[in-house]
This record gives C-alpha cells, structure tokens and sequence, in this order.
C-alpha cells in the first residue's frame, strides 16, 4: 500500500529556496501534497494548500502545492498598508480548529508555477499577480511555513 507521508510537527526550521536540481523531488512530494490537501487530518476536513516544510523538516524547500498546481519560491514583494483579521485553521495542528490571525489585505506575490507534461517538467516565466481575500490568505499563510512561522504563534 502506497502510503502518502505525514506531516511533521511544526517546526522553525527556515525553507530554502527551490533550485533546478530540486525539480524532481519537488515534483514527487508535490503529489504526496496534493493528495494531502483532499485528505481530513484531525478536525480538519481538508486543505486549500500544503507547503514543503509541513511534511519535510530536515530540508523544506520553498513551495506549496494545492489539489492542481505547484507554486515555486513564491514571495510577497508589495502588501496593503492595512490589515484585516482572519480566522484560520492549520492542518499542522489537527487537533485545534481555528484561531484568528492578522493578515495583509492585499498582497502582490511573484512565483514560478512547475508542472509535468508529456513526462517533461516545465518551469513558467516568473508570474506576478495580485490577491486579495482568500487567495491572499493562502499565499500568506503557507510563505509563513516557509519562514518557521505557524498561526498559533502569530
């Protein structure tokens, strides 16, 4: 039986970022990721998104996967000037539910997006959106990961 890998405990180990020699182990554990996302843990149903460091503590890598995509060294490079107050759960704590957290309102994020076709992985040119409401909360809440930062210690 294929069993996906678990997360580990929080730790405050800080991420790396992804190089191209990382690509294929990206690749490999963005599908344990994925698979994670559609998965209860705990009192949590699902996710929206894991990163790297909640199921890697000796070598987390900058990234997250969501149930589709592979987000590659995402950073924030511009950010509101005010915040808004979010309630959030994390399925690194699958025994607590929610907790509230203070978040940018909107953010201006940079990545690269990695995918696989044809057996082939493709990297995209550095892509640059701006968020705001849910999509900014993710993107904040798993580059805290990143940065050994949990929501029940913000």
């Amino acid at each position: 039986i294929d069993m996906p890998v678990p997360y580990v405990q929080p730790h405050k180990r800080i991420s790396r970022s992804v190089i191209e020699e990382d690509f294929e182990r990206v690749i490999r554990d963005a599908k344990i990721m994925s698979e994670l996302c559609s998965k209860p843990h705990g009192v949590h149903p699902a996710a929206l998104a894991i990163a790297h460091p909640q199921i890697n503590d000796t070598d987390p890598l900058r990234f997250f996967a969501t149930d589709s995509e592979i987000f590659v060294n995402p950073m924030i490079v511009q950010h509101s000037n005010y915040t808004i107050i979010k309630k959030e759960g994390c399925m690194s704590f699958p025994d607590k539910y929610t907790t509230t957290v203070q978040r940018w309102h909107k953010i201006e994020v940079e990545y690269y997006l990695l995918s696989v076709e044809d057996e082939k992985m493709h990297l995209s040119h550095v892509t640059r959106c701006k968020f705001s409401g849910l999509q900014a909360e993710v993107f904040q809440h798993e580059i805290d990961h990143f940065d050994g930062k949990y929501i029940f210690d913000i």
